[in-house]
């Protein structure tokens, strides 16, 4: 089985691999989540400070495309769909989770 690179996102630091199967082919996604994680702790350690620019909302979580795509295919959940936010909050306030948010609040 051979696997090739398919596609490149660079700006989400993604890349899509192809890999032929008996069956026919898979794709797989990886990304290179450190940035966005370690960005979520600077904001996180840095408080409402942070925030104090931030206007009427407060941002407080940034979820990686591949954790995305990780929750809809293993637990159903599409955070695009306003049905399944319940879902997304249980998960963003699970300590497994909690690099995620961006504040040290419960969503």
């Amino acid at each position: 089985m051979s696997k090739r690179l398919f596609s490149r996102d660079a700006s989400r630091q993604m890349n899509i691999w192809w890999e032929d199967t008996p069956d026919g082919f898979l794709l797989r996604y990886e990304q290179d989540v450190e940035p966005i994680l370690d960005s979520n702790r600077q904001k996180q350690n840095a408080g409402r400070e942070y925030y104090a620019s931030a206007g009427d909302y407060w941002k407080v979580a940034s979820i990686p495309i591949t954790v995305q795509y990780k929750w809809m295919i293993e637990d159903g959940i599409d955070v695009t769909n306003e049905d399944h936010w319940p879902r997304v909050q249980r998960k963003l306030n699970d300590p497994d989770w909690r690099y995620l948010k961006t504040a040290e609040v419960i969503v």
